[in-house]
């Protein structure tokens, strides 16, 4: 597969935004009766306005699994997961799950003898091996330590596999339902969840190189998930299907979907020469009223690739399915979904980027999954609908409360998949980033953001370090004040203006009036006058700050931020007498 230059990239970003007129009126309000959220009660919003809806979904799954959540061991933090083979029989009749999953790791904290994986208690352990050989193990809690049949020492690598079988429906979003008279099985591991039904190392810092898969089913489903299909064998009563993801994958984005469904195909075309498929896994029932939705997703992903960089899975796939979950959940190349409003498969989409190339290293920030994905919807909008559209997106996201973007406490699903805070503000923080370093800049460091730090797991430093790297800029500030700080600022303005030099001095004083903190920004001061408009930045950084600007003319208007940059408001703009 060919990857598109920079250059190349950059224009085809420019012919996106350019090919629509920059003051297009402002998009309308767009109502939409969304579906209902976990507590059963429907909410009706602008359809763009989907974070609420996805947030609350997604805190209702972790929840489920909060019991089950636990840092990594000491022990974990010994070896790398370097692959996982899961062959699994799914029984509906008894919501039951068994099979033998198989891992290889690489140790790096060695010397090792013993290997702690995570699987909630309930699942009953038959069997396991070490290098071939049988093995012993003991279990506490959801962590089951398995005895290797060595000690090993770093660089090497040790292979063992865990016989089991149990209900995973005790914990977690796992489903074995009946839907329209079908039988569905479904999962959903975001944020500890895989550990309900499989064994493996449960941590997002700990990408696996690749997995295989082998999911066997009753006869007549139709199974999706990661990477790229095999082979499916029809074994009379049931039938099996053989995945292959060959990207770094995330535990928690290892999925299945299985079900009778309609199976609709479309493709994604970087180039005339080349092409990826994309998959639609439906009900039958729901064909019809998504088709319109689906036929838009190759046009998504060639907009974020215009920005983001290619389509991260080329060489497999991009598909989804449908599911029992009120949401969706971005598994790796296959997307589950529960709704299918034109934003909230754009904001999954984009998940295929931040979120899966890239994942958070640990749910404090969380807001590198979903504020990027978040700003992905503003950008599809500002695809379509150039920068109003874009505008009237963000606009949509503006959150003055309290709190910080970054998660204190990764436990707390509320706080974890606030949609005020990880997803709404955290696309406010790129907004304002993106005027910060300029357009071509801004575009820039998010590809060499996914050049370091793609198929791995990283923070808000990690980011934040790419961009200044790129800028050549100290965002120190930046990133303390809108991640780790609480608020906004709030600007008053006063203005008086002479004779000079053959124009007008006007002397602006601006004030940062808030009790919290204060923020360092560039700000953007507009003045009018006779002869025209002339936009200035002043860096602002104190809570009273002096300016002097010079323009042509007699200033009959002063504007603070008018293109509504910095997440802000405004106590007054005065002219003093």
């Amino acid at each position: 597969m060919r990857l598109a230059p920079r250059d190349l990239l950059r224009f085809a970003a420019l012919v996106l935004v350019l090919g629509f007129a920059a003051d297009a009126p402002a998009a309308p309000q767009r109502p939409m009766l969304f579906p209902p959220l976990p507590s059963g009660v429907r909410e009706s919003r602008d359809e763009r306005d989907v974070a609420p809806y996805l947030g609350a979904w997604k805190a209702a799954s972790l929840a489920r699994v909060r019991a089950a959540a636990q840092p990594a061991t000491a022990n974990q933090q010994a070896w790398d997961a370097r692959w996982y083979d899961l062959n699994l029989t799914f029984t509906p009749g008894t919501s039951n799950v068994s099979g033998t999953v198989r891992m290889t790791a690489t140790v790096t904290g060695g010397p090792v003898s013993v290997a702690d994986l995570d699987l909630y208690a309930n699942m009953v352990v038959d069997a396991a091996t070490s290098g071939g050989a049988p093995a012993t193990w003991s279990r506490s809690g959801n962590v089951l330590t398995l005895n290797l049949d060595r000690a090993y020492s770093n660089g090497e690598t040790f292979d063992i596999t865990v016989t089991y079988h149990g209900s995973p429906t005790a914990a977690g979003y796992f489903g074995f339902q009946v839907v329209y008279g079908r039988q569905l099985v479904w999962s959903l591991s975001e944020a500890y969840g895989a550990r309900t039904w499989w064994p493996c190392k449960d941590a997002p810092e700990d990408k696996a190189d690749s997995v295989a898969i082998h999911f066997t089913v009753p006869a007549g489903l139709t199974t999706a998930s990661n990477g790229t299909l095999v082979s499916t064998v029809d074994n009379g009563p049931t039938v099996t299907s053989h995945w292959s993801e060959r990207y770094p994958i995330v535990t928690y984005l290892v999925s299945i979907a299985s079900y009778p469904y309609t199976v609709t195909t479309d493709w994604y075309r970087p180039s005339p020469a080349d092409s990826m498929r994309i998959d639609f896994h439906n009900y039958p029932e729901s064909v019809a009223g998504v088709a319109a939705v689906q036929a838009k997703v190759k046009d998504m992903i060639a907009a974020f690739a215009a920005r983001m960089g290619e389509y991260p899975f080329l060489a497999e796939k991009y598909g989804h399915a449908q599911f029992q979950f009120g949401g969706g959940m971005e598994h790796q190349t296959c997307t589950s979904l529960g709704a299918f409003s034109e934003f909230i498969v754009a904001h999954e989409l984009m998940h295929q980027w931040w979120g899966d190339l890239v994942t958070c290293r640990d749910f404090h920030h969380i807001w590198l999954n979903e504020g990027f994905a978040t700003y992905g919807e503003a950008l599809w909008a500002e695809a379509n609908g150039g920068y109003a559209a874009y505008k009237a997106d963000i606009d949509l996201n503006r959150y003055l409360g309290a709190g910080t973007v970054w998660v204190p406490d990764a436990s707390d699903e509320a706080r974890v998949f606030n949609s005020n805070l990880s997803y709404n503000k955290g696309s406010w923080v790129l907004h304002m980033l993106r005027h910060v370093l300029g357009d071509g800049t801004f575009f820039d460091a998010l590809l060499a953001y996914r050049a370091a730090w793609g198929y791995k797991s990283a923070t808000t430093e990690d980011f934040r370090d790419v961009c200044e790297a790129v800028s050549g800029r100290d965002l120190d500030a930046f990133f303390q004040q809108w991640v780790y700080g609480e608020y906004y600022p709030i600007y008053r303005a006063t203005w008086t203006s002479a004779p000079a030099g053959g124009g007008h001095d006007l002397t602006l004083t601006l004030e940062q009036t808030q009790s919290w903190q204060l923020f360092t920004k560039p700000v953007d001061i507009t003045v009018t006058t006779a002869s025209g408009v002339t936009t200035f930045v002043v860096h602002d950084s104190l809570a009273s700050q002096v300016f002097l600007l010079h323009v042509a003319d007699a200033p009959t208007g002063v504007e603070v931020d008018r293109d509504g940059w910095i997440l802000k408001t405004l106590d007054q703009v005065v002219q003093d007498p």
